[in-house]
Parts: C-alpha cells; structure tokens; sequence
C-alpha cells in the first residue's frame, strides 16, 4: 500500500484499524506459507519469523489495552471511549451516550487530600461499572467525567439507574460522602456522526442538568445549544459590567407594621448597562448565581452594602441592620465567611450590623458543609435568615437544625391576601413555624393595606413592599429614614 501524497485528504489510518489489517495479514502469510515449497532449512526460518510477528502482534495489543485503560479506576479511558463510539457509529444503529458529571469530588479532594479523593473516584467507578450490562460500555472520560456508550433505547432506563446507585453514601476516612450526578444525554447519529460532536452535545445537556439544579438528567436539543451561546454572551457582558462599574445597589425599607418604624433594609443589585439600558435582575441574577462571575459581584456587594451601612451611621442613621441576598454556591464555597468579615472590617461594623439572605435550597443541599458555613457566620455575629420561604424546599427538619435567625415569607403567598384562603393558611402556618421556633419572621411584597392589616392581625410585625418604598438609593433612603417615626 502506497503512502498518501502530501497534501492529499486522506486522513491518518486509526490504529486500532491498523492492528486489525496486521492481524489479517498474518493469517494471509500464514495460509501462502503453508502452500509454498520451501527449500530445505528454509522452512524453519520462516516460521519463526512469522511467530516472531505473531508475538510482536499480541505485544501491541496488550500495549493498547494497557494503554486504553484508566490506571486509578481500571476502565476504559477517553481514547477507549472515542474508539467505541466510532465504530458504533460507523455500524449505523442508534448509539445512546451518557455524559455523567459528578458533584462534590473537589470538596472531598480538599477536605480530605487527593488519596481520599481517588479512593472516592475508584469506588464510584465500581458502582458505574456495576450497572453496566455486557455489550456496553463505561468509562472515564478525565477528571470526575464518565461516559457511557449504550443502545439509544436503552439511555434513559441507564440515567435513572445512575441516579439510583448513588442513592447511597461513600464511607471514606471514617464519613460519609454523597456525590450526586449531572448526566446529559445525546443519541446519534441525530446528535453527531462522529464521537467529538456527539459528546460536545451530551456535555451540553449535562451542563444544563446542572445549571438548573432540579433535573436528574437531560436530553440534548439544539435550542441548548443556542442557550449556551447566548449564556457565553452573558457571562462575557457581565464581566465588562464589573470592570466599568455598571453595578448599584439600591435599599428598600423593612418597616414594623405597627409602628411604622424603620427595623432594617434589603440591598437589592441593579445592572445600567449603556447599550442595552436598565437591565431587569430576574434577567441577570438567576445566570450570575451559577456561573464565575458570582465569586467576584458576590464580594463587592457584601462591602458596598457595608460601606453604605456606615455612611449612613454617620449621617445619625441608626438602622439596626442591612440585608444582603447570597446565593447557595456562595454559602459552599471557601472564601464567603472571609468576605463578609472583610467586609464588616473595612466598614468598621459589628457582625449583626449584617444580615445574610439565602435561600431554602440550602436547607437540604450538602449538609455537612452548610452547617460548617452556618457556624462561620454565626461567630462574626452576622444574622441568618431563609429568603423566600415557602417556596422551594420547606425541610422542616433541616431548618430546626440549622442555626438560623429568621424567615422571610415570599411575596408569591402575600399577593392573594386577605382574599384567598390557600395564600391565607400559608402566612398562618409560617407564622406559626417561625413564632414556635423563636424566629424572626419578614414579610415581603406588601403592597396594599388590606395586607398590612392581615398580616398585623395574625401577628406579624416585620415587613417590606411597595407601600412603604421601592428600593432607593443610599441618599433618598436616608432622606425617606427622616420622615419616619423615630424608635
């Protein structure tokens, strides 16, 4: 066979295909050499020969073997992988492909050191591979990444028994460890007729399993496609946001509904961006909280909410406390406890001068590590309440373990009363939870008076809402303060 000229489009031979044409080449020596007539003392030579090839054939095939398999889990690594689903593809059937990411490995990594974490990504391996028939194939595809190459009809029953496998916790170092997977999902040849396409689009549907948070797994479409590029958009405008200073905080008054005194303010972030205008936060928040960028607005949000809260103590405003939304991914990470001491420190603020809200999803996301966070916080002397409660997760049991401060009720369940008796029940009932449970309870979204004289005759005192303020700069909110009964 002729080399392929220089600059021809004929592409590099596969080595797996070429082991393959040794393979059969060999059997053809074989067979011509059994029908030559070989000079005497020749026929010796020649066997040995073609035994030596044999043996240099079985060599390469255990090398690549070897060399197709991940050292710390066993399986079969990322060329293994790629190779399967070529010639899957190649035979034109449907090919299922399972993109399996995996929460939590790095905390463990971190937590525990790196041979905890390879003891954890061995024992998970055994539990993938444990669930995999004959005739498909699981492997590790770099990292905590796994892929798992099936029959197409066979790919979502494969998703909902990973989820089940981890049902369970892994017991490394004397704890307990629960990962939780990601899978996103693509079938060719629909998705990609080659295996970089198909598993671009399964990491797709996987990220998007995980942006969301609520999904078990994720069938890729194209509008996924065109969400990602236009989330890459977005990442790439917030970050010049940043860099020029679009950002600013505004205030909204918390009053007691009783005597209409000032109790508190929540900062609520604006974005102005010069081309597009004023940008609507239910069109930032939700992608800034799941994405880089939330490490960096996060901290700057904690100190220019300080900062005003000292300007204003030293214009003679003596506001109790300033409340401050964090996200879940802020609460998990490293560095939110150093923030927000930095924060009061630069301000010259004692830690209840701060009140951090979160939401219910902290209640039961990785409870170990929140009430880790939890007690951080607690130490600076900063307040704790559950944001929007009543509308996520509601874990009773968890919220009478966790030291928090107070509730804060969402404004879905405030908008029907008096008149609707559902959105009656549920204010009574999380007053009841939070006067039982010695909390403090904030009512957002009042925005008429016959809300505010319910809300009085179940008890309630604390509250926020449109008839009292919208969210005003530090400047009009002190000159709103001032027209305000004094404690």
């Amino acid at each position: 066979m002729s080399a392929a000229p220089p600059g021809s489009d004929r592409g590099a031979e596969h080595p797996a295909d070429a082991l393959e044409r040794l393979s059969f080449a060999l059997q053809e020596l074989r067979a011509t050499a059994a029908r030559l007539e070989v000079p005497s003392g020749g026929a010796g030579a020649l066997t040995q020969a073609i035994d030596a090839l044999a043996d240099a054939l079985d060599a390469a095939y255990a090398e690549r073997t070897h060399n197709r398999h991940d050292p710390l889990t066993g399986l079969p690594d990322r060329g293994a992988l790629h190779e399967a689903l070529r010639e899957r593809l190649a035979a034109g059937a449907e090919v299922g492909l399972l993109y399996i990411d995996f929460d939590r490995f790095r905390r463990v990594n971190d937590a525990l050191g790196h041979d905890a974490g390879d003891r954890l990504m061995a024992a998970a391996a055994q539990r993938l591979q444990g669930i995999v028939d004959a005739g498909d194939l699981i492997g590790r595809h770099g990292g905590d990444e796994f892929l798992l190459v099936c029959e197409g009809v066979r790919a979502l029953a494969y998703a909902n028994a990973v989820h089940a496998a981890f049902g369970e916790p892994f017991h490394i170092g004397g704890e307990a460890h629960w990962v939780t997977p990601s899978i996103g999902i693509a079938l060719g040849p629909a998705h990609g007729h080659d295996p970089a396409a198909l598993i671009r689009c399964a990491d797709l549907a996987m990220y998007e399993c995980k942006r969301s948070g609520r999904l078990d797994w994720c069938m890729y479409e194209p509008a996924l496609g065109q969400r990602h590029r236009a989330r890459l958009r977005l990442d790439s405008q917030l970050r010049q946001a940043m860099r020029k200073g679009e950002f600013r905080l505004v205030y909204q008054p918390q009053v007691d509904l009783a005597s209409n005194q000032l109790v508190g303010a929540e900062a609520l972030i604006r974005w102005h961006n010069p081309a597009l205008g004023e940008m609507r936060p239910d069109r930032f928040i939700t992608h800034v909280e799941r994405s880089d960028v939330m490490a960096g607005l996060g901290r700057w949000v904690l100190a220019e909410a300080c900062r005003q809260m000292r300007a204003w103590r030293d214009a003679g405003l003596a506001l109790p406390r300033v409340a401050v939304n964090v996200s879940s991914r802020q609460l998990l990470g490293d560095d939110l406890a150093r923030d927000t001491h930095a924060a009061l420190r630069d301000a010259d603020l004692p830690g209840e001068a701060l009140e951090l809200e979160l939401t219910e999803r902290v209640l039961v996301e990785d409870l170990p590590d929140t009430t880790e966070a939890f007690a951080a916080l607690r130490a600076l002397g900063v307040v704790l309440t559950i944001d929007d409660f009543g509308e996520g997760y509601s874990a009773l049991e968890y919220l009478r373990r966790l030291p928090i401060h107070g509730l804060k009720l969402s404004k879905l369940f405030v908008d029907g009363v008096p008149e609707t008796p559902s959105d009656v029940a549920v204010c009574r009932a999380v007053h009841g939870i939070a006067h039982h449970l010695g909390l403090e309870l904030v009512v957002e979204g009042v925005e008429r008076e016959q809300q505010r004289a319910f809300l009085l005759d179940i008890g309630v005192r604390r509250a926020q809402g449109f008839l009292f303020s919208p969210g005003l700069s530090g400047d009009d909110f002190l000159a709103y303060a001032r027209t305000l009964p004094s404690p």
